[in-house]
């Protein structure tokens, strides 16, 4: 996380979106996941307890949704605003590409931004799908679940 340990001003620490301190988002940038060891774990975090969700708000402005899963049946959130810099690496190291006003989808795996259609399943293109599924790395039964 490029943004960890710097002191940040909390917007909200629910799970809803912040409306009555920043306008409507323009753009939602949802996290992906890959998984280890049997648990799905960030992009944007590197962790399997912290998944983040990145907003694109007028006038370049940039917040995230962090929701921190550490204690088993217990969540918390936290909004924050993050610089144009920082959400750039975010959208970059969850396989987002052209940040900014028109971004595309890319594989997490191979870099490409064809065969993205597969419903469900975030960032990762039907040949990576099928060469994972082939040799044992990609379970694609796994990448349908939620966090």
């Amino acid at each position: 996380m490029e943004y960890a340990g710097k002191e940040r001003k909390i917007l909200s620490c629910s799970p809803e979106y912040p409306a009555d301190k920043v306008p409507p988002a323009e753009e939602e940038f949802r996290d992906t996941r890959y998984w280890q060891d049997g648990y799905p774990f960030s992009r944007a975090t590197g962790s399997c307890h912290v998944f983040e969700t990145l907003y694109r708000l007028p006038r370049g402005r940039w917040i995230v949704r962090q929701w921190n899963r550490e204690r088993p049946g217990h969540s918390s959130y936290c909004w924050f605003e993050i610089s144009e810099e920082e959400a750039h690496a975010w959208l970059e190291r969850c396989g987002y590409t052209g940040a900014g006003q028109v971004t595309t989808r890319r594989c997490v795996f191979c870099g490409g931004t064809d065969g993205l259609e597969v419903p469900d399943v975030e960032n990762v293109c039907v040949s990576c799908i099928r060469v994972g599924a082939l040799w044992g790395l990609w379970d694609p039964r796994k990448a349908l679940l939620e966090p």
